[in-house]
């Protein structure tokens, strides 16, 4: 009787997490932040995300300085390797202490998933938050997903990090200031400089009157940015295909080459700093496309490589 009772002993406090990848960390990231206050208290809500910039531009101490400027407690914004891992969050849970995981809901489709049964018939280690009986972290974790809200961004409707990172550089000075007003206060002037360090900040365009030689050498230092940076399509190739989700799939490569073509065009065309475009270039990978219905599409490394082909020959040609 004594095991039974151990077993299925409820947890009397909370922890509740917020795993991100905050590139960078914007209102929609906050809202949800309010929301989790809101729903557990504000010492028992941690931010939580990791130091890892092979795919996206910002480190963990500017991600966690853009959060302190948008009103996120710098002693809540803790640094992991992996957010979704128990053992991540081992030192702040006691024997009566809930693990709750906070998620947006335009996320309740991704990885990963409460409520999943294991190979072996046991149920997974999630469950769907309900507020009710929360059993200890030991036992298994919640996720609760709160609202998703589109904020306004230089005119723009946007709810997405990736969202924000395209649309940055092509801003005028102005509109990142009142951007950056709105998104992080007083610490605007800092953010903006951050934001551009990151991002990218596109100047003057590529001259109409550049020659055959000056658009050939445009190239070669483009080519070879941009194979330093992603690599070679042929090494793409070779690597070892891992088991994706349905958001990581890939457009049809004619179809998404010619979508990717007409986008770097504007690109090539306007900016002739070719390590700041490169710089865009590398932000586009992981950007998500819309065809064939409603499914979704994320842009990858090879992808760029080939539209930069098929760019340089429709500029010359």
């Amino acid at each position: 009787m004594l095991l039974r009772e151990l077993y299925e002993a409820k947890a009397r406090k909370i922890v509740a997490v917020m795993p991100g990848g905050f590139h960078p960390f914007h209102p929609g990231h906050k809202s949800l932040y309010d929301w989790a206050v809101k729903t557990f208290g504000q010492s028992n809500v941690y931010v939580a995300a990791t130091n890892d910039t092979k795919a996206r531009p910002f480190p963990f101490e500017v991600k966690k300085k853009l959060a302190a400027m948008a009103g996120v407690p710098e002693s809540n914004f803790m640094q992991v390797k992996s957010p979704f891992n128990l053992n991540s969050y081992k030192d702040m849970l006691d024997a009566d202490t809930a693990l709750v995981f906070v998620r947006s809901q335009k996320d309740k489709t991704e990885q990963p998933l409460p409520d999943q049964t294991k190979k072996n018939g046991e149920p997974g280690y999630l469950r769907t938050y309900t507020g009710k009986d929360l059993n200890t972290a030991d036992e298994m974790g919640y996720m609760a997903y709160g609202p998703t809200i589109n904020f306004d961004f230089s005119g723009m409707q946007i709810k997405s990090a990736s969202e924000l990172r395209a649309t940055w550089p092509e801003m005028s000075d102005e509109d990142k200031l009142k951007a950056a007003k709105l998104m992080y206060g007083n610490g605007a002037p800092v953010a903006v400089k951050l934001l551009n360090q990151a991002l990218g900040d596109t100047e003057a365009p590529v001259g109409e009157d550049a020659s055959s030689d000056e658009e050939d050498e445009f190239h070669r230092k483009l080519d070879k940015l941009v194979h330093k940076t992603f690599g070679h399509s042929s090494d793409e190739k070779k690597k070892k295909k891992k088991k994706v989700k349905e958001g990581d799939l890939v457009l049809d490569k004619t179809a998404l080459a010619t979508y990717l073509r007409d986008m770097i065009k504007e690109y090539v065309m306007k900016e002739n700093d070719v390590e700041k475009l490169s710089k865009l270039l590398k932000f586009m990978v992981g950007k998500e496309v819309k065809a064939y219905g409603d499914k979704k599409y994320r842009i990858t490394a090879e992808d760029v490589i080939e539209a930069c082909k098929m760019s340089k020959k429709k500029r010359r040609g």
